[in-house]
Protein backbone atom coordinates (compact mmCIF):
# COMPACT_ATOMS: atom_id res chain seq x y z
CA UNK A 1 0.00 0.00 0.00
CA UNK A 2 2.78 2.40 0.95
CA UNK A 3 4.72 1.60 -2.20
CA UNK A 4 1.70 2.28 -4.41
CA UNK A 5 1.02 5.60 -2.68
CA UNK A 6 4.62 6.65 -3.22
CA UNK A 7 4.53 5.77 -6.90
CA UNK A 8 1.21 7.53 -7.50
CA UNK A 9 2.18 10.64 -5.59
CA UNK A 10 5.72 11.07 -6.81
CA UNK A 11 5.35 9.82 -10.35
CA UNK A 12 4.11 13.14 -11.70
CA UNK A 13 6.89 15.29 -10.31
CA UNK A 14 9.29 14.89 -13.24
CA UNK A 15 10.30 11.32 -12.31
CA UNK A 16 11.61 12.31 -8.91
CA UNK A 17 13.40 9.03 -8.39
CA UNK A 18 14.97 6.45 -10.66
CA UNK A 19 15.83 2.86 -9.83
CA UNK A 20 19.55 3.52 -9.96
CA UNK A 21 19.36 6.63 -7.80
CA UNK A 22 17.50 4.78 -5.04
CA UNK A 23 20.57 2.58 -4.51
CA UNK A 24 22.90 5.48 -3.72
CA UNK A 25 24.21 5.93 -0.18
CA UNK A 26 22.26 8.23 2.14
CA UNK A 27 24.84 11.01 1.84
CA UNK A 28 24.21 11.24 -1.88
CA UNK A 29 20.45 10.77 -1.66
CA UNK A 30 19.84 13.68 0.70
CA UNK A 31 20.96 16.27 -1.85
CA UNK A 32 18.16 18.10 -3.60
CA UNK A 33 17.90 18.92 -7.26
CA UNK A 34 16.92 22.31 -8.58
CA UNK A 35 13.42 23.32 -7.50
CA UNK A 36 10.64 21.82 -9.61
CA UNK A 37 7.92 24.10 -11.01
CA UNK A 38 4.19 23.47 -11.09
CA UNK A 39 1.05 25.56 -11.59
CA UNK A 40 -1.68 25.28 -8.96
CA UNK A 41 -5.22 26.64 -9.50
CA UNK A 42 -6.35 29.38 -7.12
CA UNK A 43 -9.94 29.57 -5.87
CA UNK A 44 -11.88 31.78 -3.48
CA UNK A 45 -14.16 30.75 -0.62
CA UNK A 46 -17.07 30.34 -3.05
CA UNK A 47 -15.04 27.91 -5.18
CA UNK A 48 -14.67 30.30 -8.15
CA UNK A 49 -11.34 29.93 -9.96
CA UNK A 50 -9.23 33.08 -10.11
CA UNK A 51 -6.14 32.00 -12.01
CA UNK A 52 -3.08 29.94 -11.20
CA UNK A 53 -0.02 30.28 -9.02
CA UNK A 54 3.41 28.81 -9.68
CA UNK A 55 4.82 26.57 -6.97
CA UNK A 56 8.53 25.71 -6.97
CA UNK A 57 9.82 23.51 -4.15
CA UNK A 58 12.94 21.46 -3.60
CA UNK A 59 12.79 17.85 -4.75
CA UNK A 60 15.18 15.09 -3.69
CA UNK A 61 17.23 13.42 -6.40
CA UNK A 62 15.96 10.12 -5.03
CA UNK A 63 12.53 11.29 -3.99
CA UNK A 64 10.80 7.96 -3.43
CA UNK A 65 13.61 6.78 -1.16
CA UNK A 66 13.61 9.90 1.05
CA UNK A 67 9.82 10.10 1.32
CA UNK A 68 9.61 6.38 2.09
CA UNK A 69 12.09 6.81 4.94
CA UNK A 70 10.01 9.68 6.31
CA UNK A 71 6.75 7.72 6.19
CA UNK A 72 8.35 4.69 7.84
CA UNK A 73 9.77 6.92 10.58
CA UNK A 74 6.38 8.59 11.14
CA UNK A 75 4.59 5.28 11.44
CA UNK A 76 7.25 3.86 13.76
CA UNK A 77 7.17 6.96 15.96
CA UNK A 78 3.41 6.58 16.36
CA UNK A 79 3.95 3.30 18.20
CA UNK A 80 3.76 3.65 21.98
CA UNK A 81 5.83 0.57 22.72
CA UNK A 82 3.92 -0.07 25.96
CA UNK A 83 2.97 -3.70 25.28
CA UNK A 84 4.21 -5.87 28.13
CA UNK A 85 3.67 -9.18 29.93
CA UNK A 86 4.76 -10.45 33.35
CA UNK A 87 7.62 -12.84 33.83
CA UNK A 88 7.59 -15.55 36.50
CA UNK A 89 9.24 -13.16 38.95
CA UNK A 90 6.45 -10.60 38.52
CA UNK A 91 3.38 -12.85 38.71
CA UNK A 92 1.63 -12.81 42.09
CA UNK A 93 2.09 -15.90 44.26
CA UNK A 94 4.18 -18.99 43.65
CA UNK A 95 6.38 -18.74 46.72
CA UNK A 96 5.33 -22.06 48.17
CA UNK A 97 6.37 -25.36 46.61
CA UNK A 98 3.14 -26.74 45.05
CA UNK A 99 3.69 -30.36 46.11
CA UNK A 100 6.42 -32.59 47.42
CA UNK A 101 9.45 -33.36 45.32
CA UNK A 102 9.04 -37.16 45.20
CA UNK A 103 6.33 -39.74 45.50
CA UNK A 104 3.53 -38.11 43.47
CA UNK A 105 4.48 -39.40 40.04
CA UNK A 106 4.29 -35.87 38.70
CA UNK A 107 7.06 -33.66 37.36
CA UNK A 108 8.94 -31.83 40.06
CA UNK A 109 7.75 -28.24 40.59
CA UNK A 110 9.27 -25.49 42.67
CA UNK A 111 6.70 -22.79 41.87
CA UNK A 112 3.16 -22.58 40.55
CA UNK A 113 4.15 -19.54 38.50
CA UNK A 114 6.39 -21.43 36.10
CA UNK A 115 5.89 -20.46 32.43
CA UNK A 116 4.96 -24.09 31.81
CA UNK A 117 1.83 -23.83 33.98
CA UNK A 118 -1.47 -22.05 33.50
CA UNK A 119 -1.39 -18.78 35.43
CA UNK A 120 2.37 -18.63 35.33
CA UNK A 121 4.66 -16.04 33.81
CA UNK A 122 5.50 -15.69 30.13
CA UNK A 123 8.76 -16.59 28.44
CA UNK A 124 10.33 -14.01 26.14
CA UNK A 125 7.16 -11.90 25.99
CA UNK A 126 7.01 -8.27 24.82
CA UNK A 127 8.52 -5.62 27.07
CA UNK A 128 8.28 -1.80 26.90
CA UNK A 129 10.60 -0.41 24.25
CA UNK A 130 11.06 2.59 22.02
CA UNK A 131 10.39 2.25 18.28
CA UNK A 132 11.68 5.75 17.56
CA UNK A 133 13.50 6.25 14.25
CA UNK A 134 15.67 9.35 13.97
CA UNK A 135 15.99 11.39 10.80
CA UNK A 136 18.12 14.43 10.18
CA UNK A 137 16.22 17.72 10.17
CA UNK A 138 17.22 18.61 6.61
CA UNK A 139 16.29 15.15 5.39
CA UNK A 140 12.83 15.44 6.98
CA UNK A 141 12.31 18.85 5.41
CA UNK A 142 13.38 17.55 2.01
CA UNK A 143 10.96 14.62 2.33
CA UNK A 144 8.05 16.96 3.11
CA UNK A 145 9.05 19.27 0.25
CA UNK A 146 9.26 16.36 -2.18
CA UNK A 147 5.88 14.99 -1.08
CA UNK A 148 4.25 18.42 -1.43
CA UNK A 149 5.70 18.85 -4.90
CA UNK A 150 4.40 15.42 -5.86
CA UNK A 151 0.92 16.51 -4.68
CA UNK A 152 0.82 19.60 -6.93
CA UNK A 153 -1.45 17.93 -9.54
CA UNK A 154 -3.97 17.26 -6.73
CA UNK A 155 -3.58 20.65 -5.07
CA UNK A 156 -5.83 23.71 -4.92
CA UNK A 157 -4.90 27.06 -3.42
CA UNK A 158 -7.60 28.97 -1.57
CA UNK A 159 -7.51 32.52 -0.35
CA UNK A 160 -7.26 32.62 3.45
CA UNK A 161 -10.65 31.41 4.61
CA UNK A 162 -10.29 31.21 8.39
CA UNK A 163 -12.26 34.43 8.83
CA UNK A 164 -15.22 32.92 7.00
CA UNK A 165 -15.93 30.62 9.93
CA UNK A 166 -17.25 32.98 12.57
CA UNK A 167 -18.85 30.07 14.41
CA UNK A 168 -18.14 26.32 14.49
CA UNK A 169 -20.50 24.75 11.99
CA UNK A 170 -19.80 21.46 10.24
CA UNK A 171 -22.31 22.09 7.46
CA UNK A 172 -20.44 25.26 6.42
CA UNK A 173 -17.18 23.34 6.09
CA UNK A 174 -18.96 20.53 4.21
CA UNK A 175 -20.40 23.01 1.72
CA UNK A 176 -17.00 24.73 1.37
CA UNK A 177 -15.13 21.57 0.40
CA UNK A 178 -17.92 20.56 -1.97
CA UNK A 179 -17.51 23.87 -3.79
CA UNK A 180 -13.81 23.04 -4.20
CA UNK A 181 -14.63 19.76 -5.94
CA UNK A 182 -13.72 17.46 -3.04
CA UNK A 183 -15.28 13.99 -3.15
CA UNK A 184 -17.62 13.96 -0.13
CA UNK A 185 -18.71 10.33 -0.49
CA UNK A 186 -16.19 9.34 2.18
CA UNK A 187 -14.15 7.07 -0.10
CA UNK A 188 -11.38 9.63 -0.72
CA UNK A 189 -9.34 11.58 1.79
CA UNK A 190 -8.86 15.36 1.62
CA UNK A 191 -5.98 17.18 3.31
CA UNK A 192 -6.49 20.83 4.22
CA UNK A 193 -3.42 22.85 5.27
CA UNK A 194 -3.72 26.19 7.07
CA UNK A 195 -1.05 28.52 8.38
CA UNK A 196 -2.15 28.53 12.01
CA UNK A 197 -4.78 26.87 14.13
CA UNK A 198 -8.13 28.66 14.02
CA UNK A 199 -10.56 27.34 16.61
CA UNK A 200 -13.81 27.70 14.65
CA UNK A 201 -12.23 26.24 11.51
CA UNK A 202 -10.91 23.30 13.49
CA UNK A 203 -14.23 22.65 15.19
CA UNK A 204 -16.06 22.87 11.87
CA UNK A 205 -13.79 20.26 10.28
CA UNK A 206 -13.17 17.73 13.05
CA UNK A 207 -16.43 15.77 12.60
CA UNK A 208 -15.97 15.27 8.85
CA UNK A 209 -14.41 11.81 8.54
CA UNK A 210 -12.79 12.27 5.13
CA UNK A 211 -11.33 15.72 5.91
CA UNK A 212 -7.91 16.01 7.57
CA UNK A 213 -7.18 19.57 8.76
CA UNK A 214 -3.51 20.27 9.47
CA UNK A 215 -1.46 23.33 10.32
CA UNK A 216 2.10 23.93 9.18
CA UNK A 217 3.54 22.81 12.49
CA UNK A 218 2.17 19.25 12.19
CA UNK A 219 2.06 18.35 8.51
CA UNK A 220 3.58 14.98 7.65
CA UNK A 221 4.43 12.97 4.56
CA UNK A 222 1.95 10.19 5.35
CA UNK A 223 -1.07 12.51 5.22
CA UNK A 224 0.17 14.16 2.02
CA UNK A 225 0.54 10.82 0.24
CA UNK A 226 -2.87 9.52 1.38
CA UNK A 227 -4.78 12.62 0.28
CA UNK A 228 -6.60 12.50 -3.05
CA UNK A 229 -7.17 16.25 -2.79
CA UNK A 230 -4.91 18.81 -1.10
CA UNK A 231 -6.34 22.24 -0.19
CA UNK A 232 -3.80 24.85 0.91
CA UNK A 233 -4.52 28.37 2.13
CA UNK A 234 -2.46 31.10 0.48
CA UNK A 235 -1.02 32.13 3.83
CA UNK A 236 0.22 28.59 4.38
CA UNK A 237 1.61 28.41 0.84
CA UNK A 238 3.64 31.56 1.45
CA UNK A 239 5.33 29.91 4.43
CA UNK A 240 5.80 26.66 2.48
CA UNK A 241 7.59 28.53 -0.32
CA UNK A 242 9.78 30.33 2.20
CA UNK A 243 10.59 27.11 4.04
CA UNK A 244 10.92 24.60 1.19
CA UNK A 245 11.49 26.77 -1.87
CA UNK A 246 14.72 27.25 -3.80
CA UNK A 247 17.47 29.20 -2.07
Amino acid sequence: MLASLLLLSLGGASALATGAASLRPASAVARATAAQMGAVPVADFQGAKSGEEDVALKVAKSGAYVVHRKVVAEQANMRLGTNTVKTRSEVRGGGRKPFQQKGTGRARRGSSRSPLLVGGGKCFGPRPKSWHIKMNKKEKQLAISTALMGAVPRMTLVKDFEGEFSAPKTSNMQAFVERLGVDTSGTQNCLMITKERHENTYLSARNIPFLNLRTLDNINARDILRAKKVVVSQGAMGVIKERYGAD
